[in-house]
């Protein structure tokens, strides 16, 4: 029989896959929060790469992924790097209507960047943990508010078609 021990690393080990699995195409919404690192992030941007580069941040979908599994993104930092200070609202900016309903985007501090829309690949998008506070996604308003200042920020205007799940067999009639 397995030891203990093996049975114990073989269920963190699993555990950990779990937890890191990527984030299925058709969760990914405009207005969906995940996190992601910034070495991730395309394009490659000066201070994308250093030590910050890989610890994950918030991400706020803007749009649906397009063919190639990109999603783009509206990054939520404490400290943003300084190609994209230029144009940040506050978080809490967007959270109006999502904290009614029980969620909060961030703590004080936390800035979105608008002016500059970054892109992440579904594959290296991942699901908020529970205890971060963060919702899973913004409610519509809050997310029309953020692809709106987006827009006038960056000019940024993206219209993904919308992920759809195969039907099952099960469900075809024929």
């Amino acid at each position: 029989m397995y030891s203990f021990r093996t049975i114990a690393a073989a269920a963190v080990l699993l555990a950990s896959i779990v937890v890191n699995a990527a984030v299925p195409a058709h969760h990914v919404r405009p207005g969906a929060v995940f996190v992601a690192k910034p070495a991730h992030f395309e394009p490659p941007e000066p201070g994308h790469s250093g030590p910050s580069g890989h610890r994950n941040h918030p991400v706020i979908a803007l749009d649906h992924p397009n063919h190639e599994g990109w999603v783009p993104v509206a990054v939520v930092s404490h400290n943003h790097p300084e190609h994209m200070q230029q144009h940040v609202a506050n978080a809490q900016h967007y959270d109006h209507h999502t904290h009614a309903e029980g969620g909060e985007v961030s703590t004080t501090g936390s800035q979105v960047a608008l002016g500059h829309p970054t892109h992440v690949h579904i594959d290296d998008l991942h699901h908020v943990s529970h205890d971060s506070g963060l919702p899973r996604r913004l409610h519509p308003t809050d997310t029309h508010n953020l692809q709106h200042d987006v827009h006038h920020a960056s000019g940024f205007t993206s219209n993904n078609e919308r992920y759809r799940t195969p039907t099952p067999p099960w469900r075809h009639h024929e």
